[in-house]
């Protein structure tokens, strides 16, 4: 796993209070996230990475590597 990868997985299981986080997890599925779950997550995301993440694609995020993609695609965006 990259490192940024890592925080995430770390980050989305310190937010769900889950004990093991795998890439392929599905967030509300497996991992038991609720909305309220999901919309902190992209915000500790954006304030981290110092990205914004728009409303509309909040449901394209199913799974922690979705976010990981999401993330990624935020940072390339910005020249990172």
């Amino acid at each position: 796993m990259s490192g940024i990868e890592q925080e995430i997985v770390d980050l989305v299981a310190l937010q769900l209070g889950a004990p093991t986080v795998n890439p392929g997890d599905r967030l509300v599925e497996e991992l038991g996230a609720e909305s309220a779950d999901v919309l902190n997550l992209v915000a500790t995301l954006e304030d981290r990475y110092d990205i914004e993440i728009d409303e509309e694609e909040i449901p394209e995020l199913s799974t922690v590597a979705d976010v990981h993609q999401m993330v990624r695609r935020r940072l390339q965006e910005r020249g990172e």
